[in-house]
């Protein structure tokens, strides 16, 4: 059974929920400049009963064993988001997805995030390989892959959309064995 909530150092990833609305809608409202960036969705987050919305998909999705989301907790405060999309048991793969806020950037925050993940990923759901893509002016976010092992495949062309367009995404994975083999791994949740 996947956990409901999963501590880490400071922080928890907890399972996103409806209540989770107005901390969502916040932390996306006042880092609009620093989220929009990279993220198209963000323009279409304008209300809190867009992010209501949001959630209502999120939930569907993860009944349906597509996804698994989470907000990323420090006390009381929400620092992001973080999840495994679009998974599939069939071919045993699944893509990592996430966002943080500003203030919470350059700490290890992401990177300790999506180890748990990782771990939740390849021990509870036995999957075999793990995809993360990120456009690749997007330094940041590409950099998060390479610390936790994953190999660049390569780069898809306009295969991220991003506000006014597509931009090109690195392609990285990682596999099961690549993770086991990892002596920093991060403990399972």
């Amino acid at each position: 059974m996947v956990p409901e909530t999963i501590r880490f150092g400071g922080e928890r990833l907890q399972r996103l929920r409806p209540s989770d609305a107005p901390a969502i809608f916040a932390a996306v409202d006042a880092d609009r400049a620093h989220l929009g960036r990279w993220l198209a969705w963000v323009e279409d987050s304008r209300t809190p009963a867009d992010t209501a919305r949001f959630l209502e998909s999120v939930e569907a999705k993860t009944q349906s064993g597509e996804t698994l989301a989470f907000g990323i907790w420090r006390g009381a405060e929400l620092l992001g988001l973080c999840g495994l999309h679009d998974i599939s048991q069939a071919n045993g793969n699944a893509q990592i997805g996430y966002w943080l806020r500003s203030a919470a950037t350059g700490a290890g925050v992401m990177t300790r995030a999506a180890g748990q993940l990782l771990a939740l990923g390849f021990q509870h759901l036995n999957l075999e390989r793990i995809e993360i893509r990120a456009a690749t002016e997007n330094r940041k976010s590409w950099r998060v892959a390479e610390r936790l092992g994953f190999q660049l495949e390569g780069v898809m062309r306009r295969a991220i959309r991003v506000p006014g367009g597509y931009a090109d995404a690195r392609l990285y994975s990682l596999l099961r064995g690549e993770w086991l083999a990892q002596p920093s791994k991060s403990s399972a949740p």
